[in-house]
Parts: structure tokens; sequence; C-alpha cells
């Protein structure tokens, strides 16, 4: 399981750098295809679009996307966070002090990740963009801790 976990980790990892990687224009075009998407998809539920083909107004899409890419930043990190603190619980059981490890890990990585942007063309470094991160990857932690307190308490019962 443990060996599954660290390649999973790795793949998070590998695809976190393809991302940042992209030109300004790439990565925007990713966001933009995944916007307009989502958007469809959400007026189709709504009843409001007979097919998927709707046009949306660009503005729309402009201001959704600017929340799917913080959105992409948080779930990726929250990603990293669960599945690194998944991996220090199944070998250790000092969890306070692993659980700082993986925060540091995420702090850097986050700050790695966006140190690397600052040198593609069209991207920035951003603290905001590691800010995030962070607090996905927190969340990620959070969702770990929390299933790990249910097992303890559902195996006390």
């Amino acid at each position: 399981m443990t060996a599954v976990l660290i390649v999973l980790l790795f793949l998070i990892y590998v695809m976190i750098f393809n991302f940042s990687a992209e030109d300004a224009t790439a990565s925007s075009g990713v966001s933009q295809k995944v916007t307009k998407w989502l958007l469809h998809l959400y007026y189709k539920l709504q009843g409001n679009a007979g097919d998927l083909i709707a046009v949306i107004p660009a503005g729309e899409v402009d201001e959704a996307e600017a929340v799917i890419r913080k959105l992409a930043h948080f779930s990726e990190y929250m990603s990293v966070g669960l599945v690194s603190l998944w991996i220090w619980f199944l070998w250790k059981e000092k969890k306070l002090f692993y659980s700082t490890l993986v925060l540091l890990q995420l702090v850097i990585s986050a700050s790695l990740d966006e140190f690397h942007q600052y040198f593609v063309p069209g991207r920035h470094a951003s603290v905001r963009d590691v800010l995030i991160d962070t607090a996905g990857g927190l969340t990620g932690m959070l969702i770990v801790f929390l299933i790990s307190l249910c097992i303890r308490k559902s195996i006390k019962s």
C-alpha cells in the first residue's frame, strides 16, 4: 500500500510540474477549456442550455477561469497533503511530528513550484498561490486526521 501511495505522490508532483511548465498561452488555453466545460455543465444541470454548445459570455468565462485556476492549485496540493500524511500515518506513530514535516514539505514544494513558474514565459511567481497551495495541503491533511479519528473511534466501539 505504501509503495502505491509513494508512486501516486510522485505522479501528482509530475503533474504539478508539467502544469507549471506550460507557458501562459498554453496554461490559459487549458484553463479556459475546463472552465467552459464546467460552465456548460452547470447550465445544462440548471436546465438553461439545450445542449453543451450554448454560448457563454466571455466575461463570465474570464471570471470563472480565475476561480477555477485557484481551485486547481488548492486541489493539487490537497492531494499532496492527503497522500503525504497518509504515507507517514502508515509508517509511524508520531503523528504530530510527521504532520509538521508534511506541512514543511507543502510550503517548500509550493514555493519551489512558484519559483519554477517565474522562469516560464508569461507566468509569474505568486505568494498568494503558495498560500492557496498550502491551504489545500492542510485541507488534505485534515481529511487524513478525520479519517484516522473515525477509524480509531470505530475500533474502540
